[in-house]
């Protein structure tokens, strides 16, 4: 599950609107659609030890069309595939 660490170290679970924006903030030309290496940068904020390596998997877990791109039909098993993770998002100070 993806969780939230508040101040004090307490985690919380992540509301799937703002895992959905973490995700959205990476589509850097703006085209309602992460390539590999958008979705690469968004797993390296995220913290992943080989974010190249969970772009790819994400890829075979969400892109349902084949087409390289992960677009808005496909962001809900995105956001599967990395809630079964355990990544965590940090809230800023």
């Amino acid at each position: 599950m993806v969780r939230l660490t508040v101040k004090g170290g307490a985690t919380l679970p992540v509301p799937e609107d703002q895992l959905r924006n973490t995700f959205k903030k990476f589509d850097t030309d703006n085209d309602n659609q992460l390539s590999i290496e958008e979705l690469t940068k968004a797993f390296q904020y995220l913290g992943s030890w080989f974010p190249a390596y969970r772009a790819d998997r994400s890829l075979l877990h969400a892109d349902a069309n084949n087409d390289g791109f992960v677009n808005e039909e496909e962001m809900n098993q995105l956001l599967k595939y990395v809630a079964g993770l355990g990544f965590t998002v940090h809230r800023n100070p």
